[in-house]
């Protein structure tokens, strides 16, 4: 037999019709055009099919076939990543955000950061390459680019955020933690001082972790029975431990005072405070809260809370809102006169006249309302012992039983002591203000006789003073702050050349050197009286229209005794 020959098929002779003559044999059809490509060589660069997904290893457990993205997308991604990695990632860096901002149960939540970031940092790694390679896979197998990709942007998104938190978060905070764990907190702790009488407390430095306990304690001990204020000079410090010395004075309704700069945590214990002063050397300083953590809903969520506190405290809500749109690390310092606008603080006096203590009062009672006066305690910081002084003549004239106008009136004749200095060592616009002042007073208190209480003023007796209409005596107030805290010019002018002084003389008047000279002498002399009202206010109004350098002179030349 012949293997080359072509098969013939079976035909059954019992069914074959031998009347009709035989037919031929057809022909096979060619194969398709696709059968026939099928069977020829590929060319090299070819596209290969699409390669099948790798077997998966069946004795691999659960976090192995994660980690080598033998999952589906959506337990890789929605199970591993969204449902379990991101919960713990929230919940570490609101931990993180708690501390920074809180400060609550700080040794504990220190401990667990220390041990959950390590852990939280590995999870995070096995759920994103996991991740990564499962969404590869899905995009290998032709599925969806849409999802693939946006869960690929969605991994590397929550990637940067969580090495943000701990680059930028954990790791530069990584001493303060490992402090913190050990029960002592890195920022420090406030200091506590009683004034020797017992009628202050006085809070210093950074309110650090379980200061908030240690007022508490404080305020209910033996020591604080006769507690009246807590004095605040503190740069601020956790939020936490500043609610909690809130509430406690709340509790004890005492009066807040800042005498220095009370920043940050530090306001939210001076807005607990009633009533509320701040010192002429104290501020008040507001900022947003920071968590420390890089991320915007938690930093959100901080500071809504910190505007709650500041409500509740009665911040009112101008002042919150300037308070969250001030950076963190940056201060706004309120203006005294925003603070009265609001009522936040009580007003500081606006003559020279004190607040006169209760009759209980103590002797240093008195001496901390001159220190609360601006003026005094201008006065006070330029020739030190002022206060004491003119505390200790109020005090005896009170308990000799003095009327309150007279106890104001005993420390005139201690401020007549400083006015020649205070007038001959100004600089020239303020002594010039000062001359068109007391023209001002002279022609208030001359009266329809020209005669009276002007005549007592121009001859130095305290009596008058009390008699001036308010309005003058709070600019002679305002004008004594500003003479006391002004610097003394660095040169003593030059004596007045005879020149000088017969042009003086022409333009002036000749009785102008000295004519003001007995104004706060508190020393009448009535063998000698001085000079009447009229002359005196009539020289005063030719002055002002004199040359500035001449004016300047004549109101130097005023004040001087003539020789």
């Amino acid at each position: 037999m012949n293997d080359a020959s072509p098969h013939r098929p079976y035909v059954d002779p019992t069914q074959v019709d031998f009347s009709r003559p035989p037919v031929a044999p057809q022909p096979a059809p060619e194969p398709a055009a696709w059968q026939q490509a099928s069977n020829r060589p590929r060319p090299p660069g070819a596209s290969q099919p699409t390669r099948p997904r790798a077997p998966k290893d069946s004795r691999r457990g659960y976090f192995a076939r994660h980690w080598h993205g033998e999952m589906s997308l959506v337990r890789s991604y929605w199970v591993n990543n969204i449902a379990v990695a991101m919960p713990l990632a929230f919940l570490i860096t609101g931990l993180m955000t708690w501390i920074s901002v809180k400060g609550d149960s700080l040794q504990i939540s220190a401990i667990v950061l220390l041990i959950g970031v390590p852990l939280l940092m590995s999870l995070d790694v096995w759920s994103i390459v996991g991740g990564w390679r499962s969404a590869s896979n899905y995009l290998r197998e032709d599925g969806s680019l849409v999802w693939g990709w946006l869960a690929r942007i969605s991994l590397a998104m929550g990637a940067l955020q969580l090495a943000l938190s701990i680059v930028f978060g954990f790791l530069p905070n990584l001493g303060e933690y490992w402090s913190m764990a050990r029960g002592v907190d890195p920022l420090g702790q406030a200091k506590f001082t009683f004034s020797p009488d017992g009628r202050s407390l006085k809070l210093e430095g950074v309110i650090g972790m379980g200061d908030g306990e240690r007022l508490r304690q404080l305020l209910n001990s033996e020591a604080a029975k006769e507690l009246k204020r807590v004095e605040l000079v503190s740069p601020g410090g956790r939020v936490r431990e500043a609610e909690r010395m809130a509430a406690a004075m709340k509790s004890h309704g005492h009066a807040s005072r800042a005498v220095g700069t009370c920043a940050s945590a530090c306001t939210l214990v001076f807005l607990a405070g009633q009533p509320r002063h701040l010192t002429p050397t104290g501020e008040l300083g507001f900022h947003r809260a920071s968590t420390g953590t890089y991320n915007p809903v938690f930093e959100e969520l901080a500071n809504q809370q910190l505007a709650k506190t500041y409500a509740e405290l009665g911040l009112p809500q101008p002042m919150i809102d300037k308070t969250l749109r001030t950076p963190s690390r940056s201060m706004w310092f309120v203006p005294r006169e925003e603070l009265l606008s609001y009522s936040l603080i009580a007003p500081s006096p606006r003559t020279l006249a004190v607040p006169l203590p209760e009759v209980d009062a103590k002797p240093t009672d008195l001496n901390d309302a001159l220190h609360m006066h601006p003026v005094w305690e201008a006065l006070d910081r330029r020739t030190p012992g002022t206060v004491d002084d003119v505390a200790k003549h109020m005090w005896e004239a009170r308990t000799a039983g003095a009327s309150a106008e007279a106890v104001q009136a005993t420390a005139l004749p201690l401020l007549a002591r400083q006015m020649p200095d205070l007038i001959n060592a100004t600089d020239p616009i303020l002594r010039r203000r000062y001359v068109q002042l007391v023209s001002e007073q002279l022609k208030a208190l001359r009266g329809p006789t020209g005669t009276g209480a002007c005549r007592d003023l121009l001859e130095g007796r305290m009596s008058a003073r009390p008699q001036l209409p308010d309005d003058l005596q709070i600019q002679e107030a305002q004008w004594l702050q500003e003479a006391a805290d002004g610097t003394p010019p660095r040169r003593q002018p030059k004596p007045p050349s005879a020149i000088e002084m017969e042009v003086l003389e022409r333009s002036v008047g000749p009785t102008a050197l000295g004519m003001l000279s007995r104004i706060w002498a508190d020393t009448p002399d009535a063998a000698k009286p001085g000079p009447s009202c009229a002359p005196v206010i009539a020289m005063l109004d030719r002055l002002q229209a004199q040359p500035p350098a001449r004016r300047d002179l004549a109101a130097r030349l005023l004040f001087q005794p003539p020789h």
